[in-house]
């Protein structure tokens, strides 16, 4: 692999930890930034149904290629063994085995991977 294009996944796996990161900012400040809650003096409605989130983004949706593309990155940065323990953590032996409904959170689990200082 040319320094150039090494360069680039390390920059974009910066990138990405940064996201996380600046989202993870938001998240805090919006928690702590709210206005304090007034006390209701009305009793309270009991409902069958949980609250659900006012805010839930919708979940990013990942083709075949898009998840092979991120497991390829990473695992030319030097975490194959990170990579292939994901993939069984799935319960596959390999990717093109790994249901596509999980990609999402496989996503996400793959993104944690090389955010330390040090290979795990």
């Amino acid at each position: 692999m040319s320094k150039m294009s090494e360069l680039s996944l390390v920059l974009d796996e910066l990138i990405t930890c940064g996201e996380n990161m600046i989202k993870a900012a938001n998240a805090l400040k919006e928690i702590f930034s709210s206005p304090t809650e007034e006390i209701n003096t009305a009793p309270a409605v009991k409902t069958d149904k949980p609250a659900e989130p006012a805010d839930k983004p919708p979940a990013k949706t990942y083709e075949f290629t898009d998840v092979r593309k991120a497991f390829s990155a990473k695992s030319h940065e030097g975490y194959t063994e990170q990579v292939k323990a994901l993939i069984t953590k799935y319960g596959a032996s390999k990717l093109s085995d790994i249901k596509k409904e999980d990609y999402p959170a496989l996503m996400s689990d793959l993104e944690v991977i090389g955010c330390h200082s040090t290979h795990d």
